[in-house]
């Protein structure tokens, strides 16, 4: 019921901005974890656990139907800009987020991102790289404020060693996508290097200005082929 249109319009009356974070989330099948353990018992490597979604909660339906529903709310009413937090990844077709409960998350982000470019209205489209603090007990050090930022496309620094961003850094940029001229119809990812490195992010003017591109690159992968299989 959330992402009825009718009720969307209505809590967006009067908005300028839309910044959407939705997301579906996994849950992990605990059973799993056995197996998990016993591969690293036996010297296996790669065992990873198994993850599933609940029902109604499905990445088709919450980042591809739901955000989809958003962006047509946005547009009857009024919206001027939408700001949509996505994720690294989307080229990447055998990325392990795809295969969680076999969700395929990042085609249906990736095709709701098609979408929204394609609506006559204004985007930013933010591609973060893995959110700090990570889940666990080793808990990377995450605040914010003492990071260098570093926008690319196409996923170039998802396989690079500094492949993260606190979420406060992405918070900020996020909020000063609001008033920034520059980030409008933009598509970017965007990582952090490690603290004392570099110099510690203060506008995202600046920051844009210094992008060798802000507009990735959507005609890979195939998304209607993949998604229809």
């Amino acid at each position: 019921e959330c992402f009825e249109k009718a009720s969307l319009v209505e809590c967006f009356e009067k908005a300028s901005h839309l910044v959407l974070l939705t997301s579906s989330m996994p849950k992990l099948v605990v059973s799993s974890l056995f197996g998990v353990v016993w591969g690293k018992l036996m010297g296996k490597k790669g065992v990873r656990p198994s993850f599933y979604f609940a029902e109604g909660q499905e990445p088709e339906r919450v980042d591809w139907i739901g955000q989809r529903e958003q962006i047509d709310a946005a547009k009857a009413a009024g919206i001027d800009h939408v700001i949509l937090i996505s994720s690294m990844g989307g080229t990447d077709v055998d990325h392990f987020l795809n295969t969680m409960g076999n969700g395929r998350i990042l085609l249906w982000k990736r095709k709701a991102e098609k979408y929204l470019m394609a609506s006559g209205l204004k985007y930013t489209i933010i591609h973060p790289g893995g959110l700090l603090p990570h889940p666990g007990p080793k808990r990377e050090s995450c605040e914010g404020g003492k990071r260098e930022l570093v926008v690319g496309v196409d996923d170039e620094h998802l396989n690079a060693d500094d492949r993260t961003i606190p979420r406060e850094d992405l918070a900020e940029v996020t909020v000063q996508c609001l008033t920034c001229d520059l980030c409008v119809n933009t598509s970017f990812d965007l990582v952090s290097k490690k603290e004392g490195q570099g110099v510690v992010f203060s506008t995202l003017a600046k920051l844009l200005q210094s992008a060798k591109s802000l507009h990735c690159d959507f005609s890979k992968p195939d998304l209607d082929s993949l998604l229809a299989a």
